[in-house]
């Protein structure tokens, strides 16, 4: 709109309106007057009479409907003004019109400050979200962001397009069903490959009914299941390696029972020989049941009362549920505590399974005729349990999967073991919050070390 039609458009004629207003009775006197009804005389005494009263009572009416018209358009044009009620009789239209456009006016007011402060909780809310939130506009560039987006990435993405944040086909497509198509939402899942890891979602792409202040038209609420992906294979090769580890004694039992029953069924040399291979099956089943039932009561955080635990006490139980099985295999046990040992808050069945699996692990793997040296050292604020053994070394690249269920080392793969008992002493240990490492070299054997806190 120009300046002219501004201007013009402000400009309010009030006697423009007491001609409009008399125009009709005008028309009446000049039609009298042609139809010689009436006398010029008269009739232009008659218009001069009607348009002084009518310009009386319709002056003031007009004057206020013009500081009501400016008062209203300038308010419009969000210019703060004096309320202009004062100059208007309290009877009359203009006076309730004004009053009735005030009070909306601070109706919405109040509204308009509740749907702020509404909008700041819901920020303050979703800013603290555990679940990453992403706003996005109709190009999808990333336009706002909660704090789990940020620990997610590790960044911010304002300002970044999300198709090159998760480059994903299926995720761009539905995000792009959302604010092209104008779906109302969509779901998928999908993985994409980040500093050469793969990493696995799902997302929910919902459309937003009005369009925010940073223009965001869409929220990618986005949930990362990689974990729950890594437990799924997890457990399917826990259940495969079960099995198998199952399969192959029990094989064995049933080949050898057969034997037993059919030509072998009056062998005694044989039967003695065939009894002594299936004591041993079974004794490694068993071995490996009580494993995992060990595990199972760990992930289903089967725990008994905490105590005070003094660890060279529990070296010595240790010792002593051992000693026979290293003699056997021609080896020594050789405990050295260092100094004042403080005691650890714990179980104490929790704390002798632990030093159990890796002592009878040095026995079983080390060298024969030589030592299992367990040590115990402290510091102000924890207690170091290490346990070392001569044997062959292990690879560097193989020591990380020391750990993981089942796994089992070149150099340990000729000895019969279940390849639980380190995963065992992993959760363990890392329920107490401790640390765990092994150091392996050729010439220098290998040490376990466990790390806890001290109790306060």
């Amino acid at each position: 709109m120009s300046k002219k039609q501004t201007k013009k458009q402000k400009k309010f004629h009030s006697r423009d309106r007491i001609f409009l207003l008399t125009f009709p009775m005008t028309v009446s006197f000049l039609v009298l007057v042609l139809l010689g009804k009436l006398p010029p005389i008269s009739a232009l005494v008659s218009f001069v009479l009607t348009f002084f009263f009518t310009f009386l009572l319709a002056d003031p009416f007009l004057k206020e409907l013009e500081i009501l018209i400016n008062y209203l358009r300038q308010e419009a044009e969000g210019k703060n003004l004096i309320q202009p009620t004062r100059r208007f009789k309290k009877r009359r239209e203009a006076f309730k019109i004004v009053e009735s456009f005030n009070q909306i006016k601070t109706a919405w007011a109040l509204r308009t400050k509740f749907l702020e402060a509404q909008t700041l909780t819901d920020s303050a809310i979703l800013e603290q979200l555990a679940q990453p939130l992403i706003f996005v506009d109709i190009n999808g560039v990333v336009v706002d962001e909660n704090h789990a987006v940020r620990g997610q990435f590790a960044r911010s993405l304002l300002g970044q397009n999300i198709k090159d944040v998760l480059p994903d086909e299926n995720f761009w497509r539905a995000v792009h069903d959302v604010l092209i198509n104008h779906k109302q939402q969509v779901d998928v899942s999908f993985d994409v490959v980040q500093n050469n890891k793969k990493s696995y979602f799902t997302a929910v792409v919902q459309w937003l009914p009005a369009q925010t202040k940073k223009k965001a038209e869409a929220v990618i609420l986005l949930n990362d299941i990689t974990p729950f992906k890594t437990f799924e294979k997890s457990q399917t090769a826990f259940f495969a390696n079960a099995s198998h580890e199952l399969k192959t004694p029990l094989s064995v039992l049933s080949g050898f029972i057969e034997t037993l029953q059919g030509p072998a069924k009056d062998d005694a040399v044989a039967r003695e020989k065939f009894l002594k291979v299936m004591a041993q099956q079974t004794a490694h089943m068993t071995d490996l049941v009580q494993n995992l039932l060990a595990l199972s009561r760990l992930e289903l955080e089967e725990q008994g009362p905490v105590v005070s635990v003094h660890w060279p006490a529990v070296a010595g139980e240790v010792f002593q549920t051992l000693d026979g099985r290293a003699r056997e295999n021609g080896k020594k046990l050789k405990l050295d505590v260092q100094g004042t040992i403080p005691l650890c808050l714990g179980r104490p069945a929790d704390f002798f399974r632990i030093l159990q699996n890796l002592v009878d692990n040095a026995i079983k793997y080390g060298q024969k005729k030589s030592t299992v040296t367990v040590t115990v050292s402290a510091t102000k604020k924890q207690v170091t349990v290490s346990v070392h053994n001569k044997g062959k070394a292990i690879k560097a690249d193989e020591l990380p999967l020391l750990f993981e269920r089942f796994y089992r080392s070149a150099a340990t793969s000729q000895k019969s073991g279940t390849g639980l008992g380190l995963a065992i002493v992993k959760e363990l240990v890392h329920r107490y919050g401790g640390q765990l490492s092994v150091d392996s070299q050729t010439g220098r054997g290998t040490t376990f070390c466990a790390t806890f806190s001290s109790a306060p």
